[in-house]
């Protein structure tokens, strides 16, 4: 699937942008931005990221689906304004978490044509590393 067309399918407003890492020490997959009302993939980093957590590339193409479905899933969440703003006031790490299971929670509803146990192994070591990481600007 053509993650453009996937996107803008939900978000005709949505832009999509992909480099080939983040450009942090951190393996980031993706980013969705509040400003600029885009998502942001990076390539390299996915592939680790998949080859980590299913010892191949071969489902990279769905791997991929899965980050963007997530980072849609921010930006079709009415609610992360409020979130985020709360976020950056208190620092409260729930808050991060919140946005975060909310983004995942949309994702699923947007692509229920891919393997469950993958989107929920995906799904679980994110919300891991949520949960373990200091706030990062």
């Amino acid at each position: 699937m053509n993650l453009y067309s996937f996107i803008t399918q939900h978000d005709s407003t949505l832009n999509l942008i992909i480099e080939q890492e983040f450009p942090d020490k951190r393996c980031v997959g993706g980013k969705y931005s509040l400003e600029t009302h885009s998502i942001t993939l990076f390539q390299r980093d996915i592939q680790i990221q998949c080859k980590r957590a299913l010892g191949s590339l071969d489902r990279l193409q769905e791997y991929s689906l899965i980050v963007c479905s997530h980072e849609l899933g921010h930006a079709l969440d009415k609610t992360l304004p409020d979130l985020s703003e709360e976020l950056a006031l208190t620092g409260n790490l729930d808050i991060l978490y919140k946005i975060e299971v909310n983004a995942w929670n949309i994702a699923e509803k947007l692509i229920p044509f891919t393997s469950r146990e993958l989107f929920l192994k995906i799904r679980e070591e994110s919300l891991f590393h949520c949960r373990k990481r200091p706030l990062v600007s």
